[in-house]
């Protein structure tokens, strides 16, 4: 009897005990992670929040599971208490199922709460203390483009905008106040749009190139694979799309891997998943016409004139990152059109053509195709024809980070809708001030900063539409569109500065190569900046290192 006794209080003593281990060890870690964790190395944190997020699917994964069989359990119990028999087991089982679809459901409303809270509006501020006579403010918001990349805090279109009003209107007070940072995308700015104190008298919104990027990692990739397997691996991927708890984890995922760069080792091919589903890509949009009609709309309530830049991007000289097909495509057509592509790729200008203009009639969204098509018509000197080719390189793109029809159609709409906006439509403002006509490394630094050619040829149309508008009065004749010489001169870019800006425009390439399948041309670019910025340092001229922006007039081409 005292044996039975001890083979029972013994392993229930055990597991009281390691339960209270590790109550206690939750509980010191609760106690002791926060002053542990900003010293953790950045890799060590990330595998961290990642496991614990992991951890998360497969948790509810077991509560689907439990959840699902519930009712089967119930039945069972039922049938067995009718037949007479036994049903404590299924009984408890059938609890705990139902405590699994109850605990399921808890999960899924808080974070479809917690989404909510997280992708809300901000309640804007509409009453600001009086300012000085005189003065006049323009609130910039956007990503680095708006920022000045890679001038920036030297040179941005605000300061160049602020500067040559100042000129003409000395009498006056005007100043900038930038909210434009890094990466952010619209909806980051539109929440650091509620912390404004003072009132703007214009607003200027430049964003649309980090929509993507501020959601998800760039090596992220959407299965397409399930979209054309059976009928219940479909219903299983649509429920999970579907819920909130499993949208939030992989939002969290996201933005954990945010600032990992990509890897260089093969981790892309000629076809390429998109980044996103459709889906995904629609809500993304969404959000983005909506908050841009909500801050048109806030300007308009508060007296500020909206200045709305269409972003422009490098398209003639920027590879694509992702070209995809759709998914029912079989692997049969996939190696067709990759060895098509590669095959064009060693051939003269003439046979390419055909080829890749083969492909794009079998698969019109190609985007490698639409670029090398590019690529071999302006070699043959039909600039109108490779335009088109490389704005469709651009637009179907499956790494959009670079902003897209849909998103410059947004800002279209929005000025359309709401009187009082001024439109400026950076493509068209930038390939009138290229040479070529062909929007690329003329007037575009990288993969969608302009140089300081292009950040001056925006602000002369912000400014030229300021004047046009009268929006000062008679004083707005006397506004003077910049050039690049009065720029430099003004901001006091020397040579450090610009060796400074090459390094940014270096790293930023080195960055973005493992977008791509073959890395090498954004390596080369990479390495053109860094070779720059060195002869820079080393005292060479600013106009004789290669920088179309500063280089001598009729000779604005690499």
């Amino acid at each position: 009897m005292r044996f039975s006794r001890f083979r029972t209080s013994v392993p229930r003593a055990l597991g009281l005990g390691g339960a209270a281990a590790v109550a206690a060890g939750a509980a010191v870690a609760v106690l002791a992670l926060p002053g542990w964790w900003p010293i953790l190395p950045r890799n060590v944190r990330a595998g961290v929040v990642e496991a614990a997020l992991s951890g998360a699917i497969l948790a509810r994964a077991l509560l689907a599971l439990g959840a699902v069989a519930t009712l089967p359990l119930a039945w069972a119990a039922v049938r067995a208490r009718r037949r007479r028999r036994p049903a404590g087991r299924l009984g408890r089982l059938a609890l705990l199922g139902a405590s699994c679809l109850v605990a399921l459901v808890m999960l899924e409303a808080g974070a479809a709460f917690v989404q909510a809270r997280a992708h809300r509006f901000p309640d804007l501020p509409t009453s600001f203390p009086p300012e000085a006579p005189g003065t006049y403010r323009i609130l910039v918001l956007g990503g680095s483009s708006a920022l000045g990349e890679p001038y920036r805090p030297w040179i941005s279109v605000g300061r160049i905008v602020a500067w040559k009003l100042q000129e003409a209107m000395p009498s006056r007070r005007f100043e900038v106040e930038t909210l434009a940072w890094l990466g952010d995308s619209l909806e980051q700015q539109h929440k650091k749009l509620a912390t404004i104190r003072r009132r703007p008298d214009a607003v200027v919104i430049y964003s649309g190139h980090n929509e993507f990027a501020a959601r998800f990692e760039e090596d992220r990739a959407h299965e397409v694979g399930l979209e054309s397997t059976s009928a219940a691996a479909r219903l299983v991927h649509r429920l999970d799309a579907a819920s909130p708890l499993l949208g939030l984890v992989r939002e969290l995922i996201s933005k954990n891997r945010l600032d990992a760069p990509p890897s260089l080792r093969d981790r892309h091919q000629i076809i390429d998943p998109p980044l996103c589903a459709p889906a995904e890509y629609v809500a993304v949009l969404d959000d983005f016409a909506a908050r841009l009609d909500a801050i048109v709309g806030w300007c308009g309530r508060i007296g500020a004139l909206p200045i709305l830049i269409i972003p422009p991007a490098n398209e003639a000289d920027y590879e694509p990152s992702r070209s995809t097909v759709a998914p029912e495509v079989d692997a049969a057509e996939r190696a067709r059109v990759t060895a098509a592509i590669q095959r064009a790729r060693t051939l003269d200008d003439d046979e390419a053509v055909a080829i890749y203009r083969g492909v794009l009639r079998r698969r019109p969204g190609f985007a490698e195709a639409h670029y090398r098509l590019g690529e071999r018509l302006r070699k043959q000197g039909k600039m109108e024809e490779a335009a088109v080719e490389f704005l469709a390189a651009l637009d179907h793109d499956g790494l959009p980070i670079r902003c897209q029809a849909p998103f410059r159609e947004a800002y279209r709409r929005v000025a359309a809708r709401r009187a009082g906006c001024l439109l400026i439509d950076g493509r068209r403002a930038l390939i009138a001030a290229a040479p070529s006509g062909l929007l690329g490394d003329e007037v575009i630094e990288d993969t969608h900063h302009p140089n300081l050619y292009g950040y001056v040829s925006l602000a002369s149309s912000v400014l030229s539409g300021l004047e046009s508008r009268k929006v000062f009065g008679d004083d707005s004749s006397a506004i003077a569109t910049p050039d690049v010489a009065a720029c430099v001169a003004r901001f006091g870019i020397d040579a450090a500065r610009l060796a400074e800006a090459c390094d940014r425009t270096s790293l930023h390439y080195r960055r973005v190569a493992g977008y791509r399948h073959d890395p090498a041309a954004r390596l080369a670019e990479s390495q053109r900046f860094a070779e720059a910025a060195r002869r820079l340092r080393q005292g060479a001229a600013i106009d004789a290192v290669g920088l179309p922006a500063f280089a001598p007039p009729g000779r604005r081409d690499r």
